[in-house]
């Protein structure tokens, strides 16, 4: 029975050396996109991507996201206005006295 616990201990750790959750396989498409994974990570993150459609959307999301970025990167230097306009001020104001009523 020991030999049996130890064997599916084994397999259960090795199996999820090749196939990472999809915690880790974000993490891996995010490094991904800065540098060169090892092969033990790109495999289990292709295999994981091949099993999953939640983590391929994401990826694709993030590599929209960067490709957006660096099309457009004088629109992320711009700033922000840090106040609110004086309409919006009120607008607030407003909604926050009627649902305090």
């Amino acid at each position: 029975m020991h030999l049996l616990k130890s064997l599916g201990a084994a397999l259960k750790s090795g199996f999820r050396t090749v196939m990472p959750t999809c915690r880790q396989v974000t993490r891996r498409q995010s490094d991904a996109l800065d540098r060169r994974l090892s092969l033990p990570k790109r495999f289990g993150l292709r295999l994981h991507l091949l099993l999953c459609g939640w983590c391929r959307r994401y990826g694709k999301q993030i590599r929209f996201l960067r490709q957006a970025a660096h099309e457009h990167p004088d629109e992320l230097n711009e700033a922000t206005p840090r106040r609110l306009s004086s309409e919006a001020h009120e607008r607030l104001k407003r909604t926050v006295r009627n649902e305090s009523k």
